[in-house]
């Protein structure tokens, strides 16, 4: 059977017209690709190169394209069968064509030359199924006719194999267009469109998983729906069907040597492969076999844009494992694996050595695994399903295994998992030696540190701390993460100097030790220090710059995920909703796919941000998928639970549901109450902010002026720790309790700071909330103009408003000059701050003379008094 006449029918074909009287007709079942043809119609180019394996309807696409031809247009078709073909057999059927004479008068080439220059019409020749076999004479015939003949000819083929043409020139020259497989392949929209001519109806888990099993392989397709319903179809894709095994018989296997069955069979078992690889499974000559392949297009796919990696297409991949004469996996899994264990490439070899049948194998290899490589791609997953398939004695039969186990647990936030980890750990003492006593107890504390960190627990710094002392060189990778644990646990005490120093001293241990990767995650706290006290532009820099980084490192990492996290939430603090919404799908995708526990925070921001346009039935289902995903993944509740409360609190606010956000916030408040835990790392501010919508609830209820007080003492102590965003979003609802508090001139005076400051930060967040609540109030003070948004209201704001005058002690350093100044404290030069700081002299320079300016003096040691005297150093 013609795969072609399984197609589902869209339209009648309409009669070919006559300068298309030729072309053979469309089957009676015909699905239209106007993405395809009309990029080939409109092409100006000498070649239009159809070229893929079989089964992928480049005859039927050509003869569609054929039937749609101007009207001016003389179209030769030439079926040749993909049977061996001559020039002399192309110049005999030209000049039947063209109702030529035939006669021949010199060489071949300069004749068909000759033949097609007396055409006086534009002409398309289309020539399908080219020779599926290497001919050189008709190959280089056909290079020099494209290259030399009228401009007026347009040549079409279709092919199973990429002719020994000069390809690269012609494109270059923009005289190619070449239309492969992968274009080839159905679009999902294309597959609708098919499953509906052909009366099928399925449900969206079975449409996913038939694109996925086919690749969207047109032949695969149709033979699978063939006279199937939808329980059928299930069957078939996962055990295929004689009609699809004959069809790769008889269209891909028959007429191959034995070299390349053997290659396919073996390649069919690689997830992915080199030539290099190839030369090592396929003991020699590997690599002339895979350029074999690519030429005649046996379903080779390419998956990287170097043109190194290769895959085979999954439905013949699939289809090859399942065939009786398949390959033994044992002996090409563990070649494989030699080969990726060799290259320090530890994830794959530890995955074919599994798949050979070896766990001693893949469990010696595991402990090659290094500790940054949990922090590239699916590591973390794959490390955990491996431990689901190594017996559990195997996994926990050395230190090192168990400590890797420990910190992909860690990263996963599966603390509970992670505790036995330590209990492994502690079977191993005591050690022959003291050395060796000493280091393990250090690799001890400093993952018992990074778990108390994540259940906020105050005594994770003792434990880090400790671990830090002994910790060898060669163990720098738990040191820079107890960095991270004292950074974090800093940030939770709200002690940001300290988080500043832990932080840079990792820094530096992970550029010493040139680790790009550990660098970029100490990056993700700098980045949230940043924005906590202000300094929002500066948060914004960071995190460019770390992606740009991480751009040349890795393609996929749970780092790369937790930076687009932290971009949505800068660019929803900025206003920026559409941007904020495209990056937290984004971080949450790649946090989750690589099994990272702050997936979380994605959920939470898109539930903040739906909350925000009043749609809370959105806003409610991110909220329940949050903590679906985190019972999922067996996270302990200490992890989420009081950001939950908090979250849905702070919707039924916005609704107007007082007492049911009264309740979700008294048991966020129970739970943190006496200091036994601290807020989870990546929502550090939990505490504070948990107080300020305490106080929007008071307003609310009638009780403004307890919040007043609540209010003013929570800008107080933030402002002394300068947490500044914080602060300004306090004065917004301070600003709201004294208008409720009868108190209308000092509202109005607490909202022109609340704007000055958020203009100055270019803080959006709040003003959201407070348009919420006083829409005619902020309609007033801040007017809007042509449907300006709140952003740009906002800075329309900064710039229309004048500097004022502040008063020294009530003037805000940002938390760079304080640092800044505290250097200039203890008497640091203006280029030691900049070495210390990693900031230019001229920087240095900038952040003094504000300094100067807010604090009210002239000079250096003024300011330094001045800021003793009010308490700021």
């Amino acid at each position: 059977m013609s795969v072609r006449l399984s197609l589902g029918a869209i339209n009648a074909s309409a009669p070919a017209p006559l300068h298309v009287a030729g072309v053979p007709r469309l089957p009676p079942l015909h699905l239209p690709r106007p993405r395809l043809a009309t990029s080939l119609l409109t092409a100006d180019c000498r070649l239009r190169l159809i070229c893929a394996p079989a089964g992928f309807g480049k005859s039927v696409l050509m003869s569609e394209c054929a039937r749609q031809a101007p009207s001016d247009m003389q179209v030769i078709w030439l079926d040749l069968g993909g049977r061996s073909f001559t020039p002399e057999d192309l110049y005999t059927r030209l000049s039947l064509a063209l109702g030529c004479s035939g006669e021949r008068h010199g060489q071949m080439q300069d004749d068909l030359i000759a033949l097609l220059g007396r055409s006086h019409r534009p002409l398309w020749i289309m020539l399908d199924d080219y020779p599926r076999h290497v001919s050189p004479d008709l190959d280089q015939c056909l290079d020099a006719l494209i290259e030399q003949g009228p401009r007026s000819l347009s040549w079409w083929v279709s092919s199973r194999r990429q002719p020994a043409w000069k390809l690269p020139r012609l494109l270059l020259q923009g005289d190619l267009l070449e239309v492969e497989a992968e274009a080839l392949a159905l679009t999902a929209d294309e597959l609708r469109r098919l499953l509906e001519a052909q009366g099928h109806r399925l449900p969206s888990d079975t449409f996913d998983e038939l694109m996925r099993t086919t690749e969207g392989w047109l032949a695969g397709v149709c033979l699978l729906l063939l006279n199937a319903d939808e329980q059928a179809l299930r069957e078939r894709l996962g055990a295929g069907t004689p009609l699809l095994r004959d069809y790769i018989h008889r269209e891909v296997l028959d007429g191959q040597g034995e070299d390349v069955r053997r290659a396919l069979f073996a390649l069919a078992r690689m997830p992915r492969f080199s030539a290099e690889l190839c030369d090592h499974v396929l003991e020699g000559g590997g690599s002339d076999l895979l350029q074999l392949l690519k030429t005649f297009q046996l379903f080779v796919h390419q998956v990287d844009s170097c043109g190194q990696w290769y895959r085979l297409w999954r439905p013949l991949a699939l289809i090859l494992q399942r065939l009786p004469e398949a390959v033994l996996p044992t002996q090409v899994h563990l070649r494989a694996c030699q080969w990726f264990a060799s290259r320090g490439e530890m994830r794959e070899a530890v995955e074919h050595a599994l798949w050979a049948g070896q766990p001693e194998v893949a469990a010696n290899y595991l402990q090659r695994f290094g500790q940054e490589q949990l922090l590239i791609g699916e590591n973390v997953s794959h490390f955990l399903k491996w431990r689901s398939e190594l017996p559990h004695a195997l996994f926990a039969s050395t230190t090192r295994l168990i400590v890797l186990h420990g910190w992909a647990l860690v990263i996963c936030a599966r603390l509970d998992e992670a505790e036995e980890c330590l209990a492994d750990l502690a079977k191993f003492f005591p050690q022959p030696d003291a050395r060796r006593q000493t280091q393990l107890l250090a690799q001890w504390q400093a993952l018992r540190g990074f778990v108390a960190r994540l259940r906020g627990e105050p005594g994770a710094r003792e434990h880090c701390l400790q671990a830090l002392e002994v910790l060898a060189d060669n163990a720098w990778a738990q040191r820079v993460l107890c960095f991270q644990a004292l950074t974090q646990q800093s940030m939770a005490e709200g002690r940001f100097d300290l988080a500043q120093h832990y932080n840079s001293e990792g820094m530096k241990l992970a550029r010493l030790k040139g680790s790009v990767l550990y660098e970029v995650m100490l990056s993700t706290d700098r980045i949230q220090l940043l924005e906590i006290t202000g300094e929002l532009d500066r948060a914004v820099g960071v995190l460019d710059e770390a992606l740009l980084a991480l751009r040349d490192t890795v393609r996929h990492s749970p780092i790369l995920g937790r930076l687009q996290l932290l971009q949505g939430h800068l660019l929803s603090y900025q206003g920026l909703d559409e941007g904020a919404r495209v990056a937290y799908q984004k971080g949450r995708v790649e946090t989750e796919t690589c099994g990272d526990s702050y997936a979380f925070y994605g959920y939470l921001g898109l539930a903040e941000l739906a909350a925000r346009t009043q749609d809370f039935t959105a806003a409610y289902h991110w909220l329940r998928e949050a903590e679906r995903l985190m019972q999922w993944r067996h996270v302990p509740e200490a992890r989420f639970r009081g950001l939950l409360l908090l979250l849905t609190g702070v919707a039924w606010l916005h609704q107007g549901e007082l007492k049911k956000a009264r309740g979700a916030l008294a048991q966020v408040e129970e739970l943190y109450r006496g200091g036994d835990y601290l807020p989870p790392s990546g929502f550090y501010e939990l505490i504070p902010r948990l107080q300020r919508y305490l106080a929007v609830a008071d307003v609310l209820e009638g009780h403004a002026g307890e919040a007043v007080v609540r209010l003013r003492e929570l800008i107080e102590r933030s402002v002394q720790a300068q947490q500044l965003g914080l602060a300004c979003e306090c004065r917004f609802t301070l600003a709201e309790a004294y208008a409720a508090a009868g108190r209308p001139a000092e509202a109005e005076v607490e909202l022109g700071r609340a704007l000055a400051e958020a203009a100055r930060q270019k803080l959006v967040k709040p003003l959201y909330e407070f348009q919420l609540r006083q829409p005619q109030w902020l309609a007033r003070v801040l007017p809007a103009c042509r449907g300006e948004s709140l952003r740009e209201r906002l800075l329309q704001y900064e710039q229309e408003v004048e500097e004022p005058a502040v008063p020294a002690d009530e003037s805000v350093l940002s938390n760079r000059e304080l640092t800044v100044l505290k250097l200039i404290a203890q008497g640091c030069s203006n280029l030691e701050i900049a070495e210390q700081l990693f900031i230019s002299l001229h920087t240095v320079k900038t952040h003094a003379r504000r300094i100067n300016t807010k604090l009210g003096v002239a000079r250096r040691t003024q300011a330094v008094a001045k800021a003793k005297a009010l308490a700021l150093l």
